[in-house]
């Protein structure tokens, strides 16, 4: 509406997150240089936080624009979402269709992309805008992707970007072990009196097309817009912009107190509710409420209708809707389809209890072999596809073994055979965090100590086997160390492995029977020591 009266090219203070209109000031120029950095230097976590329109968007649109042909991106900004969906939304993003895939199999899929962009020598990062809408879980979730590396490098970098109340959520305790891998944090703040003076001409500038004809902001009421706006970017365009429509109807090329006055004061009544001094209190009359609906109700289909004013892209706002809608009903379809699979498992897996309590029913044992418990093995790896062929090998063997997809339902399980009838093995693959690896043991043995506990390495160093020992594993077996080859070219190492795994399982098994063969008296002698 009056670009022509200013003779500019574009509005200068339109809210949309433009890097062309960037203000580098000395706030932005570190921020910038803090995740330029955090890229550079293939850090694990980069966290950037600001107010609510301190320019994030904008400084991310930036530094995606200065990443260049290097760096494979993937930028999320809907981040109400389970930790599934944020997956699915990151593969989407990276070009990398989900098909309907459940949790493991999303994961499997991005380890198998960042390695391919590994191999092409591209670095690739995930931008995470919004992050103070993340649930604990989810951002939980996004530690663990931090795992997926080489020997030598993380295959994903990771920026989390926030308003500041994602400072207070990273530093809840539920989340220490992802606050200890952000390596660079930056808090993003307001401009101050002098930067805001810059701001304003610098955004004049970009598309003053005649300088004669080019609004003016003087030097005297830039301490009003700084007082009005505290210094907030979005908020100064938002009175600059309403400063210029003034201007413009009073054709007075220069925006002089009088007018930053009036619109600061007209804004500070919008942000109240209403457009006069003193809001009115809501009436309770039905007839009145009937009349502002029938009011709203005309407008709506006004709007539907294309007939009012200067309102557009109702279309468009529907049709994004609906797309939304059809995204969430998709979603809501693959989280049907992954408890129906679960739902199966479990069913298959009762069918298995029944078949083998049944077994058991019809076949009694006496003597002190009735009050040995039947064999049951935990097994939890990281790699989906080792942990799935190791349980087939154990049933072939006629071992009743249960794969876990997380070590929380690992542990849960173990403890709650402990307490039952069965005799539990656990089954531990090792992480790529060594010290974690160690914990995950220590913890098992304290809390079951009764409990036999095989853990499966793929290193085979004097050092990490000694800790694992000491933290008190029975047994240290060696697995495939390069998860991003299929098992059939690890077949040597995987069959080693199988056949260690199924005498250790026997021997510990054995080992107990003979211990209470002698507690019951069946067998002569004492008990010597281990």
């Amino acid at each position: 509406m009056y670009r022509d009266f200013y003779a500019l090219s574009a509005k200068p203070f339109s809210l949309t997150p433009d890097p062309e209109f960037l203000y580098l000031s000395q706030g932005h120029k570190e921020a910038l240089a803090h995740l330029t950095y955090g890229i550079e230097s293939k850090s694990g976590f980069v966290m950037v936080t600001g107010e609510v329109g301190s320019g994030k968007t904008t400084l991310l649109r930036t530094l995606v624009r200065r990443l260049g042909s290097g760096v494979c991106l993937s930028q999320v900004t809907n981040t109400r979402v389970s930790y599934k969906e944020l997956l699915e939304l990151i593969l989407e993003d990276f070009g990398v269709p989900p098909r309907g895939l459940n949790k493991t199999g999303l994961l499997g899929a991005l380890n198998e992309f960042l390695i391919e962009q590994f191999r092409e020598g591209k670095n690739a990062v995930l931008v995470v805008d919004e992050a103070q809408n993340l649930s604990v879980p989810t951002l939980e979730g996004l530690r663990m992707l931090s795992n997926l590396e080489t020997e030598k490098a993380k295959l994903l970098h990771i920026i989390l970007a926030g308003q500041p109340g994602l400072r207070d959520l990273i530093d809840a305790p539920a989340l220490e072990q992802l606050r200890q891998r952000i390596t660079v944090r930056y808090h993003l703040g307001p401009l101050g009196p002098g930067e805001v003076a810059e701001y304003v001409r610098h955004r004049i500038d970009k598309v003053a097309g005649d300088p004669e004809k080019a609004p003016v902001f003087p030097d005297e009421v830039m301490p009003a817009i700084h007082e009005a706006t505290g210094g907030i970017p979005r908020l100064v365009n938002v009175l600059c912009d309403a400063a210029l429509l003034h201007g413009y109807v009073a054709e007075n090329r220069v925006i002089g107190p009088d007018i930053i006055g009036e619109v600061a004061a007209q804004i500070t009544r919008d942000q109240q509710g209403n457009g006069s001094a003193t809001p009115p209190r809501p009436s309770k009359d039905a007839a009145s409420l009937e009349t502002r609906v029938a009011e709203l109700d005309a407008r709506l289909r006004a709007i539907l209708a294309g007939g009012l004013p200067g309102v557009g892209g109702a279309e468009e706002g529907l049709r994004e809707r609906a797309e939304e809608l059809e995204r969430r009903e998709a979603a809501l379809r693959t989280r049907e389809a992954d408890l129906d699979e679960r739902v199966a498992r479990l069913k298959e897996e009762w069918k298995r209890r029944m078949a083998r309590l049944e077994e058991e029913r019809r076949s009694p044992r006496s003597g002190f072999e009735a009050q040995i418990p039947p064999l049951r093995v935990h097994v939890h790896d990281p790699d989906p596809r080792l942990q799935n062929a190791l349980a087939d090998l154990l049933a072939g063997a006629g071992i009743d073994a249960e794969v876990h997809r997380d070590y929380a339902s690992f542990q849960a399980s173990v403890g709650e055979e402990a307490a039952g009838t069965s005799f539990p093995v656990a089954v531990l693959g090792a992480v790529a965090d060594d010290g974690e690896n160690v914990l995950r043991v220590q913890s098992l043995r304290q809390r079951f100590p009764h409990v036999p506990a095989v853990f499966l390495s793929d290193i085979d160093l004097s050092t990490i086997r000694r800790r694992i020992f000491a933290a008190g594993a029975d047994y240290f077996l060696e697995k495939p160390n390069d998860r991003s080859r299929p098992l059939s070219s690890h077949r040597e190492a995987t069959e080693h492995l199988k056949n260690d795994l199924v005498r250790a399982i026997r021997h510990i098994h054995r080992q107990h029977a003979a211990v209470l063969e002698r507690l019951s008296g069946g067998g002569s002698g004492e008990l010597s020591g281990r």
